[in-house]
């Protein structure tokens, strides 16, 4: 009998689960929209150099300084087609090596060959001294300007500040200069600042850093703007190579011809367009159900483009196919999975929030799962988001360590227990907006250094591995992770169509601005429908498609080219950036009108070119679709405009039916809402500070804000500082209202928790 216990003792041990592994994805989204003006074939805005400069290259760059830390890239195509045709292609054959040592940009030999950039490139070449009004106006006062920065991040330059404080008619030609020179130069990452970065870009001879900030003691010259751009295209010429070098290593391939990453480099649908919206909008009835849509807009061959489009040129750029797609904004919905699945996708990704509105009910957040299509399964894996927006929002007032360590104590809550298998748990933010709001930390370098080698210490300890999708479903043997086949995973029965933020698409579409977007969107789409001219076939990334479609069209190669240039704008204006800062839900730094206009130039381009192909067809006008309040402050400098016409708004939030222990605070996208920063400002309910009763459970707060101003806000009930949870009234979705002109106070009242 001690014999057979003992044996049954070994089998019963022998067969119980083991506990699970902790494994964690982390993707960082790298997205700027198309800033390109068809017209004029030059980019209107600077930001995707900026971020080159900035953030792009670094991340990259420090990931690969840990091993052990496995992470995924996801570089837009809008973003990898501008950085390189507009700036590497356009700028790197008049990049030399100067008189002095340094680099310079042979200015004439660029103005020669008349190829534009972005204006503000222009300016640094151009001496300061010829500036006309509308150089000086691009420079310091339109509403996308050379201090388009961050006031966080600003304040690591003391004399860029006060150059910002200085009143516009008073600035010299030094000051210019100087502002020009500033404005690249503030948006170098600090590694090239100090001259710490690997690459061979230095920059400590321009600036000198004193107790955390960067002064020049005295004015730029013109050679030092010119250098600034040439060390620009320089960290450019390498963002490419950076995450190139990282993604596999060729020497390990496996005998199957899979590849062992560091870093899985994806990409999304070409323009960054809402895919679910495009294959039919009305799926936002299911998830916005009490929404005001505007007319269907039902295109699936469009959003099959943007998939082929953005594998297509993933393919030209680092050369072998993506496997895996960041949905433009984790707006997901089953016909969009099926796209992604129809088109060679093995995996996207989507938010918790669209998780717990899908079926099976209750799934845990912390694993992958599948989706079953005609074409085969498709894995999905779910932000965590309450994870995912401490880096990107709650981080920014903490110190680096204290970040650091608050964010590893979060992830061990994951950590499988008892007979519980092998968790996968996904973190996903932009790898470039966060870190210029860090507020005790330069650009965020200390918090990303700090968790690498915590992470590294703790896949040491066997306790988290760091690893990419694509190598926690096949396996890496050399890491110790098994595989998890795709297969295997848990099927969603139903997913909930939804994004990112609010598990819906209401910040693109169902305000009345969204909804005319989309109309002048359907009208310019049925135009080139009805036109006759035949959509390019980009079938599976086959580019002699191309040549077929041609030679089937009937048409003539000019007209052939034109068409497809037709269909081209056609996609770019389906692009989500438009639409996201259309409406109160979203308020851009140097305005909406900027965006407008960029919209309004790719419905245009869509027309020109059916004239160009034959098509006798008049170009619409597209009245304005922002308000007149909007575009009035917007054209006098946008956000930036110091002088606005204000107005008293008295936020009015009543919670007579909860607890409040200490105060009703609110919290959203102004400085007089503490920029995002819950439980720091607060409301009163004492008579007070626009009160209109005390004791009444009716909190209030009066407050002085810019006519024109798109407002977005929420609100908390007593909680700490910075911490969202378990104060928060909803986490998912915002109020949102513009400040129109008139007399008196603008009231908002508001029920705590209710959105009405």
């Amino acid at each position: 009998m001690p014999i057979l216990l003992a044996l049954l003792l070994i089998v019963t041990t022998s067969c119980a689960a083991k506990t699970g592994d902790l494994y964690l994805n982390i993707i960082w989204h790298q997205h700027q929209p198309l800033y390109l003006d068809p017209e004029t074939d030059e980019l209107r805005g600077p930001w995707v150099r900026t971020h080159a400069t900035k953030d792009y290259y670094d991340m990259a760059e420090l990931i690969g300084r840990y091993p052990e830390i496995h992470a995924t890239i996801n570089l837009t195509s809008s973003l990898l087609m501008q950085l390189q045709d507009y700036y590497v292609v356009r700028l790197s054959p008049h990049l030399r090596d100067g008189a002095d040592g340094k680099r310079e940009i042979d200015a004439a030999a660029y103005f020669a060959a008349g190829r534009k950039t972005d204006p503000w490139i222009d300016l640094a070449l151009r001496p300061t001294e010829s500036f006309t009004e509308a150089d000086r106006a691009k420079l310091v006062s339109e509403s996308w300007n050379a201090f388009g920065i961050s006031d966080v991040q600003i304040q690591h330059f003391p004399e860029y500040l006060a150059l910002r404080t200085k009143a516009r008619d008073s600035l010299t030609t030094d000051d210019l200069r100087d502002i020009k020179a500033w404005f690249f130069l503030a948006h170098f990452d600090p590694d090239f600042l100090r001259g710490t970065s690997p690459l061979d870009v230095n920059l400590t001879d321009l600036v000198e850093e004193r107790e955390g900030k960067f002064y020049r003691d005295g004015h730029f010259s013109e050679r030092d703007a010119n250098r600034l751009v040439a060390d620009a295209v320089r960290v450019m010429q390498e963002v490419r190579s950076v995450h190139g070098s990282l993604d596999f290593d060729n020497e390990k391939r496996r005998a199957d011809g899979t590849a062992i990453w560091q870093c899985e480099l994806i990409t999304t649908p070409f323009y960054h367009p809402i895919l679910p919206l495009l294959i039919d909008s009305d799926i936002a009835r299911t998830c916005q159900p009490n929404a005001a849509l505007p007319n269907r807009f039902a295109y699936p061959s469009d959003a099959e483009a943007q998939i082929v489009k953005g594998s297509y040129n993933f393919v030209m750029t680092f050369g072998y196919p993506n496997i895996g797609m960041w949905p433009a904004e984790g707006s997901i919905s089953k016909d969009a999975a099926e796209a992604f699945a129809k088109l060679g996708m093995k995996w996207i990704c989507g938010d918790m929030h669209v998780l717990s509105k899908s079926k099976p009910s209750s799934l845990p957040v912390a694993r992958p799962y599948r989706i079953e299509s005609p074409s085969g399964p498709i894995a999905i894996v779910f932000r965590e988001t309450t994870l995912s927006d401490h880096i990107g929002f709650s981080y920014q007032k903490m110190e680096p360590k204290a970040s650091v360590e608050h964010f590893i104590r979060e992830i061990l809550k994951f950590k499988p227990k008892g007979d519980e298998g092998d968790c996968l748990l996904t973190v996903i933010l932009d790898g470039e907006n966060a870190w210029e709001w860090y507020e005790h930390d330069m650009d965020g370098k200390e918090f990303l250094r700090g968790l690498y080698e915590r992470l590294t210490a703790l896949r040491e300890n066997k306790v988290v591995t760091c690893v990419t999708p694509t190598e926690y479903f096949m396996g890496n043997p050399e890491r110790g992770v098994p595989p998890h086949p795709i297969k295997d995973l848990t099927e969603i029965t139903e997913l909930w169509p939804g994004s990112w933020i609010n598990a819906n698409y209401d910040t693109w579409i169902g305000e009345s601005e969204e909804n005319k977007a989309w109309e002048y969107l359907l009208q310019t789409r049925r135009d080139l429908e009805m036109s006759g001219l035949p959509q390019p076939p980009f079938i599976n990334n086959a580019m002699p498609e191309m040549t077929r479609g041609f030679r089937e069209s009937g048409l003539t190669e000019e007209q052939w080219y034109a068409a497809s240039a037709a269909y081209e704008s056609m996609y770019a204006a389906e692009g989500s950036d438009w639409f996201w800062w259309y409406g109160a839900d979203q308020s851009a730094g140097g305005g909406d009108k900027p965006f407008e206009d960029a919209f309004f130039s790719h419905l245009r381009a869509v027309y020109r070119h059916m004239q160009e192909a034959g098509v006798k067809i008049e170009t619409p006008e597209f009245a304005p679709i922002l308000s007149a309040a909007k575009r009035d402050v917007q054209e006098a400098g946008g956000a930036m405009a110091r002088n606005s016409e204000m107005r008293q708004v008295r936020f009015e939030c009543e919670a007579r039916r909860i607890e409040v222990l200490r105060s009703i605070f609110i919290a959203g996208n102004r400085p007089e809402f503490s920029d995002w920063n819950p439980n720091v400002t607060a409301l009163f309910d004492d008579g007070t500070r626009g009160d209109v009763k005390a004791k009444d459970g009716v909190w209030s707060l009066l407050i002085e804000l810019p006519v024109g101003a798109e407002i977005q806000y929420k609100y908390t009930n007593s909680g700490e500082p910075g911490q969202w949870q378990p104060s928060e009234e909803f986490q998912q979705g915002n109020r949102a209202f513009t400040v129109e002109a008139g007399d008196g106070p603008l009231v908002r009242h508001d029920k705590f928790g209710v959105h009405e």
